[in-house]
């Protein structure tokens, strides 16, 4: 799509239109629209029935690491909504905006310190997806924050409902020193229960082979 035609789809009164325009500027990394696509967001937070388009809004803002919405998404993690993806959304985008390089997992550490189950799910996705790379310490504070999060609190009963929030930090270990992650990979298999993207990851990762994520 040309700018005027992104342009054109972010301000439609189609929710799926500016859905669109939101997904193709975060994956062209379209810097020269994030502030249109951040004020595009902050219309659409006045319609609860579009939240699926707020979350592609959330995302690409993420992937634009436009700071200006920092205030934004502060809100959203205070709030951490344990079931919502807007919550899930606004956890990643923390991340990527607050840290400071793809060594820096500061910002995942302090949501798992407190994170309801869409916080702590969302925050460990960046760490996969872009191949993140902690230092030793971290990498070992991260295996012990995550060790039994499919026992979270707020997953517990609704298994069948909620992903094993654990499949961003297994597919990072794909990228991490083995030694550090072997244990915690195979106890992630061992505890998979029947999750097939966590064994998938889990598996590849044991091998130090990263694989395209869902």
């Amino acid at each position: 799509m040309t700018t005027e035609e992104i342009k054109s789809k972010l301000h439609s009164p189609k929710s799926a239109d500016r859905r669109r325009a939101a997904k193709e500027i975060g994956k062209l990394k379209r810097i020269d629209l994030a502030e249109d696509l951040y004020h595009a967001y902050l219309k659409e937070t006045k319609d609860n029935r579009t939240w699926e388009t707020q979350v592609a809004m959330i995302l690409a803002l993420g992937q634009l690491e436009y700071k200006n919405a920092l205030t934004e998404i502060d809100k959203i993690i205070k709030a951490n909504n344990p079931h919502d993806m807007i919550t899930y959304a606004a956890a990643q985008t923390y991340v990527r905006l607050n840290r400071q390089s793809l060594s820096d997992a500061s910002p995942v550490l302090e949501l798992l310190q407190f994170g309801g189950l869409s916080v702590v799910n969302g925050c460990l996705k960046p760490l996969g997806y872009d191949k993140m790379l902690p230092d030793e310490n971290q990498i070992k504070e991260l295996i012990r924050l995550c060790w039994d999060l499919h026992q979270h609190k707020d997953r517990i009963g609704n298994e069948g409902g909620f992903s094993d929030p654990r499949y961003g930090i297994a597919a990072a270990c794909a990228g991490w020193d083995r030694q550090l992650t072997k244990d915690f990979l195979e106890h992630c298999l061992a505890t998979a229960n029947g999750d097939t993207p966590l064994e998938y990851v889990s598996e590849n990762s044991l091998k130090g082979k990263y694989v395209k994520l869902r």
